[in-house]
């Protein structure tokens, strides 16, 4: 006699179906996490450069107050200074920062020396991938700068 019940070697479609539902929403995940991850260390990359030129900036900027090089340092322009913080393959600008400057005396001042206070900083737009939309982002550098007289 031959039994009721016949099995067959293999899944069903109800569980096949699952298994590939299964494996769609673990790849998703797991694309989303990469491409966050990407943009993440995109941001790092763009910040140390934004670092690096202000950085540079700064030090100009300090050199020159410590030569004396003129009296007046701040030249009134609200707009700042561009610099280029990301460019694509062909050489065309994508993130483009601003550097701003603050030259100030401070008023503990000697009668041999001049004390400069430097704040300097550069501001940029950082554009959100989800949610399509942009914010800035700033760093700022403060220090102090002596320019010596020697009579």
């Amino acid at each position: 006699m031959f039994p009721a019940v016949k099995y067959f070697n293999g899944f069903t479609l109800i569980e096949t179906l699952i298994g590939v539902l299964l494996t769609a929403i673990i790849c998703s995940a797991l694309f989303l996490g990469i491409t966050q991850a990407k943009l993440y260390l995109e941001s790092i990359r763009i910040k140390e450069k934004a670092f690096e030129e202000l950085r540079n900036w700064t030090n100009e900027w300090k050199s020159m107050v410590a030569a004396g090089v003129k009296d007046d340092y701040n030249d009134g322009s609200s707009e700042g200074e561009k610099v280029i913080l990301k460019k694509d393959s062909m050489g065309n600008t994508i993130i483009e920062g601003r550097l701003f400057k603050d030259i100030s005396k401070a008023s503990s001042s000697g009668q041999y020396s001049i004390f400069y206070n430097i704040k300097t900083y550069i501001v940029w737009e950082v554009n959100n991938f989800f949610f399509n939309s942009s914010k800035l982002d700033t760093l700022k550098f403060n220090t102090y700068q002596i320019q010596f007289h020697i009579q």
